[in-house]
Formats: structure tokens, sequence, C-alpha cells
């Protein structure tokens, strides 16, 4: 974590997200690195004040605006440093974006501000930040070339990597997902997600949480106490 876009980025998967940051220049700084943490190998960006060594990339940029006799007020060459740190945090998180990147990040922000319905935002709010903008990539591949039990079981796979889905011979369109985590709030909000905006609207989805269900013939889900009735 050496660039301030770097810096910005693990501060959002913290919980704190750029508007909340104020950058400032350092005043212990090396002149190697562009991250000016009191411990060079820091892992956590901890906001709401960020201090960077801004003369690593930018020193034609910033050299006058902090000469010690800059002719404005401290406050002005303060926010003045601010304002022009967040421009460059949002060129460089831009620079190289593809446009289909660009159109996922703007499906996930439709998504995320109740675009499509209320209860599907209250379920994005329960994901993890990494996470949602690979299911906003999945449901752009949906939009595109129409929904499929392959897309809802990457989904699943990727909110539930150790899940097992099944399918019944007998009626194909009834799915089966066993999840061995304890039911809570947070990881049915992440079933309810993957069901409403991924499952073939034809299919029904049934979920086991903690206890898999009996399988005739199959010892390991036929112990007592420990099997769902199915």
């Amino acid at each position: 974590m050496n660039f301030i876009w770097d810096i910005v980025l693990n501060a959002k998967q913290h919980g704190t997200s750029e508007d909340q940051l104020f950058f400032r220049p350092a005043k212990d700084r090396s002149p190697w690195y562009e991250q000016a943490f009191p411990i060079l190998n820091e892992t956590q960006a901890k906001g709401p004040e960020i201090e960077y060594n801004p003369l690593y990339r930018f020193d034609s940029m910033f050299h006058d605006l902090l000469r010690e006799d800059f002719d404005e007020s401290p406050s002005v060459q303060e926010y003045l440093f601010d304002a022009i740190s967040h421009f460059l945090v949002y060129t460089d998180l831009h620079h190289g974006l593809t446009k289909r990147a660009f159109y996922v990040r703007c499906l996930l922000r439709e998504m995320e501000s109740g675009g499509y319905g209320p209860s599907l935002a209250a379920h994005l709010q329960a994901i993890s930040p990494d996470k949602k903008e690979r299911l906003s990539a999945l449901a752009l591949t949906q939009i595109q070339a129409g929904s499929s039990l392959l897309l809802f079981r990457k989904a699943t796979v990727l909110l539930f990597p150790d899940a097992l889905l099944y399918q019944e011979r007998n009626d194909p369109k009834q799915l089966l997902l066993f999840l061995a985590d304890k039911k809570d709030e947070r990881l049915e909000h992440h079933t309810q997600l993957i069901e409403e905006l991924f499952l073939p609207i034809s299919h029904r989805l049934r979920v086991f949480w903690e206890h898999h269900f009996g399988v005739i013939g199959v010892d390991v889900t036929m112990y007592a106490d420990t099997i769902e009735i199915y």
C-alpha cells in the first residue's frame, strides 16, 4: 500500500469512503515512498486524515503550493491541497478503466441507490465491498446475455464458496441449496440477493442451513439429529 489510490481503496474496504478522507502533506516522509504511515508495512488506512508524500509523483504540481512563503492563508493552503489530492485520486482510479468496468460501477451505484428496488439495495449493504463489484459484473452479464443457472451458480459460489447446490432430477426447476453456516440476518441477505437478482424466474429455490437434508444411500447425510427433513 504505497500510492494514494491504493490507500483510498484500502480505507474503503475498512468502511471509510473517499469523501470522508482529508489529505495532508506528511511532515515526516521518505523520498522513496508516497505513503507516509508511521509503520512502513501498515496494512490498514485509518482516516479521516491521511498524510502522504505529494512530492513523490507530483513535485511539479505541489512545489509552489507547499512553499513556506505561500501567499494565501494556511486554511486555504490546507483545503486546496486536499481538493487537488482528491482530484488526483479520482484520476488514478479511473486511469485505464475499461468501458465494461465503467458500466459495472454505474450498475452497482444504481443498485445501491435503490434503482432495482429497496430490498435489493438493503441486501447489498450486507455484502463486502470487494464482492459487490464482482456481483455487479455478473449482473451486467445477465443483462447482456439473459439469466441462466450458470450465472446463478457463479453468484452463489462467490458468496458461499463451500455451498452445495442441487437440482432435482424429476423437477429440474427445483433447486436445493445447502449452506453449512448457521442462519443469521447477514447471511440471509446474501441468499435473498442471489435469489432476487440471479435465480431464473421459472426456477424455485429452497435453502437448507447448517444441517444437510437426508439422502437415502448416502450414509454421511443420515446421522440422527444432524439432518434436515426434505
